[in-house]
């Protein structure tokens, strides 16, 4: 049976639309992806336990700021923090630190900042100052959040043994394709005063333990941003436009739609521009907060580290203090 005019014109539009989306997606993130996990094989390699400790105060509140500020220096997206924020926690680092880290660097860098700015010039509203204050706001409630539910439960409680999230159908598929990660040199010198490995010998262990790391992970990122290039594809932009008649709706709208409908927290503002303003800016406040945080792509991309129940209350607690902060404030902004 042939498919009327209307029906091949929408899947024409959807198909188009769904490859420029995952191609797109693929060309933003996988480059970050790759970023990542090599600064975290170089911290892994080079960098001993007790020096990245002393560079995060004692205090576990202080120690939140530290990562706050140290995520605004890193210039990478959602993607590509994650395999720095595993690390950290392997590093000894409490768990709420690492959160502030994996929450604050994807929306407080210098890119993010830059396209906010460049997105709303000329619309009247500092967006870029409000996803800022707003997102590390909501990322410094989140960290103490997290603090308090796990206490200093060890790093092996929040992932299967050798640092993964247990076994499921989809991690062991390709999974004989991809090697055993190799064993980085030991650090620190020998008491004898030599060293316990070369150079040579951890800038090769960097690379390997990098490449294991990228196509172990890679595999996740490319499942996420094909489901997020479907939803992108299949969910009508009048649908999204509909459920902005309060600020209540319109910041559940603008959550839903970054989790589903997030890109790349260097180029959100622009979508969030495109489909949101000028009709709601209570929903562009929370796409723009929630998309860097957390989205599909980066929860399939979490799932090989974080177990299914924590991985799913940690969302929870992401969209429900993101939603709780961008709502006061929108409300508070109407009220002055």
């Amino acid at each position: 049976m042939m498919l009327s005019t209307e029906a091949a014109a929408w899947l024409k539009a959807a198909s188009g639309t769904f490859t420029g989306t995952l191609a797109g997606l693929a060309f933003e993130t996988i480059p970050f992806l790759l970023m990542g996990t090599l600064l975290s094989a170089l911290i892994q390699a080079f960098v001993p336990d007790r020096a990245l400790k002393r560079l995060f105060p004692r205090n576990r509140y202080l120690s939140i700021l530290v990562a706050l500020f140290i995520g605004a220096l890193v210039p990478i997206c959602e993607c590509g923090t994650v395999p720095l924020a595993r690390r950290l926690r392997q590093k000894g680092l409490p768990l709420s630190t690492a959160a502030a880290f994996l929450l604050a660097a994807p929306l407080a860098n210098p890119m993010t900042v830059i396209s906010t700015f460049v997105a709303f010039r000329g619309t009247g509203h500092p967006m870029f100052i409000a996803r800022l204050g707003l997102g590390l706001a909501s990322a410094f409630i989140i960290a103490i959040i997290v603090e308090f539910t796990a206490g200093k439960r060890p790093s092996s409680d929040i992932r299967g043994r050798h640092g993964q999230a247990p076994e499921s159908r989809f991690t062991r598929l390709g999974a004989a394709a991809i090697p055993a990660p190799p064993r980085l040199p030991a650090q620190g010198p020998r008491r004898d005063g030599g060293s316990r490995s070369s150079l040579a010998d951890r800038i090769a262990a960097t690379l390997e333990h990098a490449s294991y790391d990228f196509l172990d992970s890679g595999r996740y990122l490319v499942a996420g941003i094909t489901i997020a290039a479907m939803a992108r594809a299949l969910i009508p932009t009048r649908a999204i436009l509909r459920s902005l008649g309060s600020p209540l709706a319109a910041t559940g709208t603008g959550l839903l739609s970054a989790y589903v409908l997030s890109l790349c927290s260097s180029a959100d503002a622009f979508v969030a521009r495109s489909v949101f303003a000028p009709s709601s800016y209570a929903a562009v406040q929370a796409f723009l907060v929630l998309g860097p945080m957390i989205d599909l792509k980066n929860t399939v991309l979490l799932s090989r580290f974080v177990r299914p129940r924590r991985l799913a209350a940690f969302v929870a607690i992401v969209a429900a203090v993101v939603g709780a902060v961008t709502l006061t404030a929108g409300l508070l902004a109407e009220a002055l």
